[in-house]
């Protein structure tokens, strides 16, 4: 799991966009399977969202999240 990504897996319609814009930032493809990010049973209303370990933290995938399943968390001074 991401430390710095804050999951709300209710939130997720199983679009899968996270995971093309990983792909294509860190591999240069629009492949969802080549991401860092894995959101399974998107034909189900339970949609499981988790990262592989080659995930970077670098939150390109909360930056393209449309339905807030995925978010920073807050880092303290």
């Amino acid at each position: 799991m991401s430390p710095n990504i804050i999951i709300n897996e209710e939130k997720c319609v199983g679009c899968r966009i996270c995971q093309l814009w990983c792909s294509y930032i860190h591999k240069k493809v629009f492949i969802p399977s080549e991401a860092y990010i894995q959101v399974k049973n998107v034909y189900d209303l339970n949609p499981k969202i988790s990262f592989l370990d080659g995930c970077t933290n670098c939150g390109q995938c909360v930056e393209y999240c449309l339905y807030g399943a995925l978010t920073l968390k807050e880092v303290e001074d």
